[in-house]
């Protein structure tokens, strides 16, 4: 995977070099791709406050237990193995346990054009998110949303 990934990574950084080189519009939202808020183009990253900088970084898939306020999936295109699905849970004080999530998100593209690969995890009642698994694979299927509830 990773040999299919950087070489989808070149392809991608080559058609974006072209792109910029004869189509750019010099707006600020050109600028998203190939470094989406400092995540390393390939990567899916994790922002605990703000976004100028990571605070956790991931080329491969991943599971484990990272706070979290913020996903990007700055992943290349590449054919089933571009589109990030993530598990997350939450405390919820209503409920007195913990609720879980899931989600998927496009990869990044020049002017965002190619779906949402962004998602703040609003925190609630000072509870936030805790994202526990990240999955690389095909297209968000029809039934799967950004966040909803796993």
């Amino acid at each position: 995977m990773r040999i299919r990934r950087t070489a989808g990574l070149v392809a991608g950084c080559t058609t974006l070099a072209l792109f910029a080189t004869v189509g750019s519009t010099g707006t600020a939202s050109a600028a998203i791709y190939p470094s989406a808020y400092g995540c390393k183009p390939g990567n899916v990253c994790l922002y605990y406050s703000d976004m100028s900088s990571p605070s956790f970084s991931r080329e491969g898939n991943w599971s484990g237990s990272e706070f979290s306020m913020q996903i990007v999936n700055n992943g290349a295109q590449e054919r089933d193995q571009d589109h990030i699905r993530f598990t997350a849970e939450k405390y919820s004080p209503s409920a007195g346990k913990m609720i879980k999530y899931k989600g998927c998100l496009h990869y990044a593209t020049p002017n965002a054009t190619g779906g949402q690969y962004k998602l703040d995890l609003v925190p609630t009642n000072s509870y936030g998110y805790t994202v526990k698994s990240l999955t690389w694979g095909p297209e968000c299927g029809s039934g799967e949303e950004v966040l909803q509830f796993a």
